[in-house]
């Protein structure tokens, strides 16, 4: 054996010392963009715009031609639309039966129908003057759904559904295959609590939670809140805007959000919610990627783990319990979660911290009126106080003192043991000053904070407001430990969170801007805004597209000031995609051009000639970090390595002259490759 080893090998050597006709040696980069393709919906929220065809095949047909997969029908608008003996004896007005022909064509053009039920619940949420028929129980509103679903539907969708409508609602849906689709509008959440029960507790009880994105202010930063619970219930996210005057006003303004959430969230399925004729022929769904199909990256963040330690006591009026804070929350998480975002975070709602998130939000009551009704800290989430990350307070009653836990968090805190009232306000901004910058801490729509004086304060005051002739302290840090003070924050109090959570980065200024930062970067402008802004990652340039409300396009590079940031005059309307642009350099450091016998080197050839097994390792180094790294022969990859030091053992019977190839990837998707041809014996 040893002969015929020998035999092959002496004139290998030879020839690989004499000669380089085979040897190879080549690097390259590229670039790696997220293989991202949304499917389209189309909601159809009453019958006028079916109407506006001559058929109800025409409809589907100019569907389909659209490329919608999806078609959301509201069945039930003022009149129902399909024969349903619940509704006739609650005494509902029947309209006719449009249900049977859209399914019949729907399917036939292999699309899906999704039926619309939410007004089961404005029966209950609201009381329409005139509307006729009897509001719906829960058994209702099952056999309703098992209606539709011996229609042969494929989703349910739903809005403001009482909280103990989800279980019974999804179970039905589970048994036959059917996808429950709950659209979500911030203020849903008080609703829910209000039937003695949680969001976590409703929201676990539905397949797929949606956003509606139709207005043109921070509602669009409040409903980061939808996406960020799918999240963190490991349910799928989809969204839905409208163009109508009443919501984004325009075609081009609605594709603008239905952008900024694909480079954010990446959702599934895109929902249009068009009225009439002339806007369904405007709306082109395959005209939405083009524009930012550079900036849609699968960008890895540091996590953010909103923690929501409420209850499902709704309480009373006089004793309000936690019902009052989940709207609170609600008001907030505009502020909240563009300032999470803005400094270059992602988000998961949980109601239990998560192990290892980056950073933490604790959002919680504390107490309520008096020190006799107080919701304590359990010990996971005061030890969130003891640890090593950025961790925020924020309380949406008074700040307790008369638990040991509580006691412990105030002292992490930096805020001394007294009792401090809680100040209501209604229509009355309350501003504050950080860093010598004027900002709204708490809107005009309703808000409370504690009044405690800088003189409570042992830790540092970040933020500060004079009111009725005393000064409060807004913002305290102690370490790494942040309390807000407040609840029903106003959106500009994002700016102070992001500066904060970035430590250096992040706003700058308070802005008109949903904002998302890191690797690739969004700004929607709300309103005509300034804007000034610090990303979380090293680049000398930016590589940035402006779509404005009217659809007009610009694209460009410019050169980054890290020192001092990037700085913008956006219209309102205006979508701004920012990429930094980023170096990446790979080498391969084994083999060398060298004999190597079973993975030890022996002696330098002009090319590389192996004998039995080799670990091929590579070396990199990226602007924005390095995600991996993949080893491949001739062409098949064999390995990927996610942590350094990155290597592979070959150890697979090979006879010849092959091609080994690494490949690196960083955060942003660029490539970076090496190869080289090398001579193996390993029988």
């Amino acid at each position: 054996m040893k002969k015929i080893v020998a035999m092959i090998l002496v004139p290998v050597m030879l020839f690989s010392y004499y000669g380089d006709a085979y040897h190879e040696y080549g690097r390259h980069t590229e670039f790696n963009s997220a293989s991202y393709e949304p499917m389209f919906g189309i909601h159809s929220d009453g019958v006028e715009l079916i109407e506006d065809f001559d058929s109800m095949d025409e409809f589907v047909d100019a569907c389909y031609n659209k490329g919608y997969s999806i078609i959301l029908f509201n069945a039930l608008p003022w009149e129902y639309y399909f024969v349903s003996p619940t509704l006739e004896r609650l005494g509902w007005e029947f309209g006719e039966d449009m249900l049977t022909s859209l399914l019949d064509k729907a399917h036939e053009k292999g699309m899906k129908v999704f039926v619309d039920i939410q007004s089961l619940a404005w029966k209950v949420r609201e009381d329409y003057e005139g509307w006729p028929g009897d509001t719906p129980s829960i058994g209702d509103v099952v056999s309703v759904v098992e209606e539709l679903i011996s229609y042969g539907v494929d989703g349910i969708s739903e809005e403001e559904f009482l909280a103990d409508w989800f279980p019974p609602v999804y179970e039905k849906c589970i048994e036959s295959g059917v996808t429950y689709l709950h659209k979500g509008i911030p203020y849903d959440m008080v609703w829910f609590c209000n039937e003695s029960s949680t969001v976590f507790d409703a929201f676990s009880n539905c397949n797929v939670l949606m956003t509606e994105d139709y207005y043109m202010n921070d509602d669009l930063a409040r409903n980061s809140i939808i996406p960020s619970f799918a999240s963190g219930l490991n349910r799928s996210y989809w969204m839905k805007s409208c163009p109508d005057d009443w919501a984004l006003g325009s075609i081009e303004n609605m594709k603008n959000v239905m952008r900024m959430r694909m480079v954010q969230y990446k959702p599934q399925y895109i929902f249009a919610m068009i009225y009439d004729r002339s806007d369904f022929e405007e709306f082109d769904p395959s005209s939405v990627l083009p524009a930012i199909q550079d900036y849609v990256l699968d960008e890895e963040k540091p996590l953010c783990n909103v923690v929501v330690y409420l209850t499902n006591e709704p309480g009373t009026n006089d004793n309000p319990k936690d019902l009052d804070p989940w709207q609170l929350l609600d008001v907030s998480f505009s502020a909240i979660a563009n300032g999470i975002m803005s400094s270059g975070y992602n988000i998961k709602i949980t109601s239990s911290p998560l192990q290892n998130a980056d950073a933490y939000y604790v959002y919680t009551r504390g107490g309520w009126w008096d020190e006799t009704n107080i919701l304590d800290l359990p010990d996971s989430i005061v030890s969130l106080f003891y640890g090593n990350k950025t961790v925020f307070l924020e309380v949406a009653a008074n700040l307790p003192v008369s638990t040991p836990n509580w006691q412990k968090v105030r002292g992490r805190i930096g805020i001394d043991n007294s009792i401090f009232d809680a100040f209501f306000a209604e229509n009355e901004p309350i501003k504050g000053n950080y860093n010598g910058i004027s900002y709204t801490h708490m809107g005009s729509d309703w808000c409370l904070f504690n009044e405690i004086k800088p003189s409570n304060v042992n830790g540092e005051v970040l933020s500060t407001c004079s009111y009725n002739g005393s000064t409060y302290a807004l913002i305290v840090k102690n370490g790494n430990c942040i309390f807000v003070n407040g609840a029903g924050l106003d959106f500009n109090a994002s700016f102070p969170i992001s500066s904060i959570l970035g430590v250096g980065n992040g706003l700058q200024s308070p802005c008109k801007c949903i904002s998302t930062t890191g690797i690739v970067s969004t700004f929607y402008a709300t309103g005509d805004t300034p804007l000034h802004i610090k990303l979380p990652y090293p680049t000398s340039s930016l590589q940035w597209t402006k779509i404005d409300i009217n659809g007009n396009v610009q694209s460009g590079s410019a050169q980054y000031d890290e020192e001092y940031g990037y700085n913008d005059y956006l219209g309102k309307g205006t979508l701004l995609l920012l990429k930094g642009i980023g170096g990446i350099n790979v080498s391969m450091s084994k083999p060398a051009n060298s004999l190597y016998i079973n993975d030890r080197e022996i002696m330098p050839l002009k090319s590389a000639v192996i004998i039995g097994r080799i670990t091929i390792s590579g070396e990199a180094t990226g602007d924005f970090g390095i995600k991996s790294m993949a080893f491949y022969v001739d062409g098949e990859m064999k390995y990927n390595d996610s942590e350094a030091p990155y290597a592979w053992l070959w150890d697979e019977h090979s006879l010849g002259r092959h091609e080994i190839m690494i490949k690196a990837y960083d955060m942003e998707g660029n490539v970076a490759s090496e190869e080289k041809e090398v001579w193996i014996f390993n029988l």
